[in-house]
């Protein structure tokens, strides 16, 4: 659900292309090689319609530049795609969704997380379960027999979704995911597409603020403190570029500094709106969580739910995905 959540669907064949087509290609560059110009290391990396704040700030406050990082930053669209430019060399490292990111590595796709970016906020909403204003669904039991629109359908951010309904006693498989992507979520409720629909980050406070209805907050409620949106890139990179990895890592946790900071909320907010090319009004006031510390315990919870529901055909440990050397905690407050 990445806040959320995982804005999925396409993921394995696109992302089972890219991960052939790179098998063929030798590893290219390396930190002595990229830092050749000038001293700095060039980068580029990809973000994702969500939780991209952090990037942008880092590159903007000079946190890049202070590592000797120079970093070209690119937008992306859902996670398997993102994972794709990754996987194929497109990018040197990019946003992903932890769900995602995890499933692929399940398959075989030869990834890393060297660390965290969004997490679940255990004390704040920014994905729920939305129904139009009037509507005859007023709880998860209404959705019993209804369709319901996800941004990837059985991909893994619709876990939360599924554990949600699985508590208040709803058949999983009498409700109908559909794939909608988050900014279509809004006009398939007002053409009664779909009976609810789980929004994530700004898409869901801006249909809060439109006056359309929470019924639950799953992935608060399900995944609290869990990694949403982590920063990925391929083994073979990291094995040559380990010393970059680490400066981008620091640089990531300055800006999440300046990020959580509410002395800059104005300033992250307007870094909002000048990337989605709106008026700062338009930004959200709640922002997501963000955390370089991946937090062990949780991201392990988030896949095992994957296993229950069927999402993995084999059990999968995070300390095969995590990097060793990524910032991280046993679990959240350790």
């Amino acid at each position: 659900m990445f806040t959320r959540r995982t804005f999925l669907a396409r993921s394995a064949a696109v992302v089972a292309i890219a991960a052939s087509a790179s098998l063929g290609l030798a590893a290219c560059g390396g930190d002595a090689q990229s830092a050749a110009s000038g001293g700095t290391t060039k980068l580029k990396i990809a973000v994702a319609p969500i939780q991209f704040e952090t990037a942008y700030i880092a590159q903007q406050q000079g946190f890049f530049a202070k590592q000797g990082l120079d970093v070209e930053i690119v937008r992306g669209a859902d996670p398997a795609a993102l994972l794709a430019q990754v996987v194929s060399g497109d990018v040197n490292i990019a946003i992903g969704s932890w769900i995602n990111v995890a499933t692929s590595a399940a398959k075989g796709v030869p990834v890393k997380v060297i660390g965290g970016n969004g997490i679940v906020d255990p004390k704040a909403d920014n994905s729920g379960v939305l129904v139009s204003k009037g509507s005859s669904v007023k709880s998860l039991k209404d959705l019993a027999g209804k369709t319901i629109g996800v941004v990837g359908v059985k991909s893994g951010g619709d876990i939360p979704v599924l554990q949600a309904l699985e508590a208040a006693g709803v058949d999983v498989n009498s409700v109908k995911e559909v794939a909608i992507p988050y900014a279509g979520m809004q006009a398939a409720l007002e053409r009664n597409t779909v009976d609810a629909v789980v929004p994530a980050d700004a898409f869901y406070h801006q249909m809060i603020s439109a006056g359309y209805a929470s019924i639950s907050n799953p992935v608060r409620e399900f995944q609290a403190n869990m990694p949403v949106t982590v920063w990925t890139t391929t083994q073979q990179w990291l094995a040559q570029n380990s010393a970059t990895a680490k400066k981008f890592d620091d640089a990531m946790t300055a800006a999440v500094s300046y990020f959580d900071d509410p002395a800059n909320l104005e300033a992250v907010r307007k870094v909002n709106a000048d990337v989605n090319q709106t008026d700062i009004s338009k930004s959200p006031t709640a922002l997501f969580k963000a955390d370089v510390a991946f937090n062990v315990k949780e991201a392990q919870d988030g896949v095992d739910a994957m296993n229950h529901f069927g999402l993995l055909t084999k059990a999968v440990s995070v300390k095969d995905i995590l990097w060793d050397q990524a910032p991280q905690r046993a679990a959240a407050g350790k």
